[in-house]
């Protein structure tokens, strides 16, 4: 979800949230209950320089039948020219960024389906960007939280998501890139339609395009992949040569992959990715970045990848359960790289996972008890917090019943939001493990166990123990990073003490695990 590459060094590359450049938000309706927008197909003429558009969208929704007027986030910027409800006209009105749609009334206490057509025009000031880069002008979308609402009359929240057709009509010279499958790119004097359908449901923040000079490089894999790299970068798509492999990785562990297709997209957004459905946004400077041998572009499009499992397919019933997204794409990249590179590999990015967190942030809970605004989550906590709270799982369950546990989340849950309550069922259901304590320890609690270390110089040896786990910890193998000078190992942490070479006093770092380290004296 969602805008970070936390396993780039020091994080150089990118922050989550918003950015200075895109702090223009909206503020969408939160969704009714019982009503489900099921599709919503899309025709957009756009003028990639000005970002005018000119547009309509066709919404299916069900709802209750007791229903008197639906209510969908757009920009109140945009000038809503006409609605209609089944082909019929109607009196809508506006407050603020939400469009109220009259229902006509209908008897009985069951739900029935509506066809809401709402054309609209306008130049949006949220949600839809453009930006110079290597050359040229970039128009992209930035969905995220609710900023499709820019661009796009829509229920704006994770818990609703939907299939998307869409249409941009752009000038003959440009290329677009789209959420879903590419079904049809025709010229006729001097314009382009290209057509996209995404045949699964996704959140509406999920929905994007970018429209720019393009070359686009197909790639086989296990679906149909594209790279769109603006075309002065057209060489650095071997950059990404491993997805298909990153794909069969994931759709091993967490089942099928969930769309169509995929695609990666060069654009000028200023954090590190963000996981578009089936058209994941890399940010345009980072196919150049270098990290020390590492490939930081890569790392961003892992994380990006694992998303349209967790948070795309499988959705959080609210915001406040952000961190079933984030902490699942955070630790599944660690464990992309444990397969792809060995293990070794996996231990430095369980080392960086638990690096990149503060004392502050490790302590908080990983489910607040409120928010003023979606934005206000984008923190280490949820990534990295979230992150080691997956792994703390796969130590607790074991390998093969995690992933079948995981599995079978993301089979009955294709369908409907996935809350942090549910999500505890389901891994106990799954795995016949009593996950309380875990949870009430990791996730809705707050602060952190300590490792209380000792070195005896004398004998050179240092032990250590645990305190204030509650128990979750004992016996779980993960593995303590201990350095001394120069030399560094990984060391169990169920042995309880090691002996070094060195007399000098070591560092000891938790791997994957989030604990306040203290040095007995």
């Amino acid at each position: 979800m969602r805008r970070l590459a936390v396993l780039l060094v020091a994080l150089a590359a990118g922050a989550c949230g918003d950015s200075p450049a895109q702090d223009d938000g909206v503020d969408a309706p939160r969704p009714q209950p019982g009503v489900d927008v099921q599709a919503v197909r899309a025709e957009i003429r756009l003028d990639p320089e000005t970002l005018a558009l000119d547009a309509t969208a066709t919404l299916d929704v069900e709802h209750p039948d007791s229903l008197r007027a639906l209510v969908f986030g757009l920009d109140d910027v945009l000038e809503v020219v006409t609605v209609q409800v089944d082909g019929a006209g109607v009196l809508f009105w506006r407050e603020g960024d939400a469009l109220h749609v009259p229902l006509a009334e209908a008897a009985g206490g069951g739900s029935r389906q509506s066809s809401v057509e709402v054309a609209y025009r306008g130049t949006p000031q949220a949600g839809l960007y453009a930006d110079d880069a290597l050359g040229q002008r970039v128009a992209f979308t930035d969905g995220w939280p609710d900023r499709t609402a820019g661009w796009l009359p829509a229920v704006h929240h994770p818990s609703d998501p939907a299939r998307l057709d869409l249409t941009l009509v752009v000038p003959a010279a440009s290329e677009v890139v789209a959420s879903g499958r590419a079904v049809s790119d025709s010229v006729a004097g001097g314009r382009r339609w290209a057509r996209f359908v995404l045949g699964e449901d996704a959140p509406a923040y999920t929905w994007a395009f970018a429209v720019a000079d393009f070359a686009v490089t197909n790639q086989p894999g296990p679906v149909p992949i594209r790279h769109a790299l603006l075309a002065e970068d057209a060489g650095r798509a071997g950059l990404l040569s491993r997805t298909p492999s990153v794909i069969e990785v994931l759709a091993e562990r967490l089942g099928p992959y969930p769309y169509g297709t995929y695609a990666t997209v060069q654009v000028p957004m200023a954090y590190a990715g963000m996981e578009n459905a089936a058209a994941s946004f890399l940010r345009a400077d980072l196919y150049a970045a270098q990290a020390d041998g590492r490939n930081p572009i890569e790392e961003v499009n892992v994380h990006e990848i694992v998303h349209q499992w967790w948070g795309n397919a499988v959705v959080p019933a609210d915001w406040r359960d952000l961190w079933i997204a984030e902490g699942a794409a955070t630790f599944l990249t660690t464990e992309v790289y444990r397969q792809l590179d060995g293990a070794d590999a996996g231990r430095r990015f369980l080392t960086l996972m638990s690096r990149q967190i503060g004392p502050e942030d490790a302590a908080a809970q990983l489910v607040p008890a409120s928010y003023d605004d979606p934005a206000d989550l984008l923190t280490p906590t949820v990534y990295q917090k979230g992150g080691s709270v997956f792994y703390l799982l796969r130590l607790t369950l074991g390998e093969d019943a995690f992933y079948g546990a995981l599995r079978q989340v993301q089979r009955d849950y294709a369908d409907r939001p996935l809350s942090t309550k549910a999500l505890r069922r389901s891994l106990e259901a799954a795995s016949g493990r009593d996950l309380g304590p875990l949870f009430d320890r990791w996730v809705t609690g707050t602060g952190l166990p300590t490792l209380r270390t000792r070195w005896d110089r004398g004998t050179r040896t240092l032990a250590w123990e645990i305190t204030g786990d509650g128990g979750t910890l004992s016996g779980l193998p993960f593995e303590l990073y201990v350095r001394q000078g120069d030399e560094a190992q990984f060391v169990p942490v169920t042995d309880g003490v090691v002996g070094l070479d060195g007399d000098r006093a070591p560092t000891v770092e938790p791997v994957g695990v989030l604990l306040t380290v203290e040095r007995a004296r």
